[in-house]
């Protein structure tokens, strides 16, 4: 005998579709999201028009240079030596009178400094020193090792006084005027027929003054 009260279909076992939202919840979710964006736009006209705080002024920082100067544009120039000075020639080692001699072809001034009691006649410096620039005037001391030895005295009665300078220097020696300097040679002291006692640097003592004319012949 076939059962036909519980006849079970495929029907039974199928999913439930899903109900859709009311009219209502839809109308409700429209309104909250019109309110905020129309709250979003309030607030951001607020802040764009809300005035900024007073802070402290802004110090812009001073712009330094980032180049460094050329050293060239800031170097100064070295100076060429004057064209009319020459370089000291190197005297050390020399006798002290060929040393004075190349000083005067040059033109320059000297003086002689003897240094010692003993050694020998040579040089042993100067001042300026060797390589200095120098001019033509300019005085050089020339410093010797030894002491100084003897002069000889020249006879200069009756030459001028310049003539008589020029001799006594040539010598070695130096003129010591007891008058003018002016004239002629009328004597001097020590006389050149007399012994030998003056060393260089010494002084000779001349009397200068106009030459006496010869008296007439009566």
């Amino acid at each position: 005998m076939t059962d036909t009260g519980s006849v079970t279909s495929y029907a039974e076992f199928e999913p439930e579709a899903p109900r859709g939202w009311s009219p209502f919840a839809v109308a409700l979710i429209a309104t909250l999201v019109l309110l905020l964006g129309l709250g979003g736009a309030i607030f951001g006209i607020y802040v764009a028009n809300k005035p900024e705080a007073a802070g402290p002024p802004t110090t812009v920082p001073q712009a330094f240079p980032t180049s460094t100067p050329s050293p060239a544009a800031d170097a100064t120039p070295t100076a060429s030596p004057p064209t009319d000075t020459f370089g000291l020639p190197n005297l050390a080692g020399v006798n002290f009178q060929d040393a004075r001699r190349q000083v005067r072809e040059l033109k320059l001034g000297w003086a002689l400094v003897f240094e010692g009691d003993t050694g020998d006649m040579t040089v042993r410096t100067t001042t300026p020193a060797a390589g200095s620039r120098v001019r033509k005037g300019t005085a050089i001391k020339i410093y010797v090792n030894g002491p100084a030895p003897l002069a000889t005295v020249p006879g200069i009665v009756g030459l001028t006084c310049a003539q008589a300078a020029s001799i006594i220097v040539e010598q070695g020696l130096y003129p010591d005027y007891e008058t003018v300097r002016s004239g002629v040679v009328l004597g001097q002291s020590p006389r050149s027929d007399e012994p030998q006692t003056l060393h260089w640097n010494d002084r000779v003592k001349i009397r200068c003054g106009p030459q006496i004319s010869p008296s007439p012949a009566a």
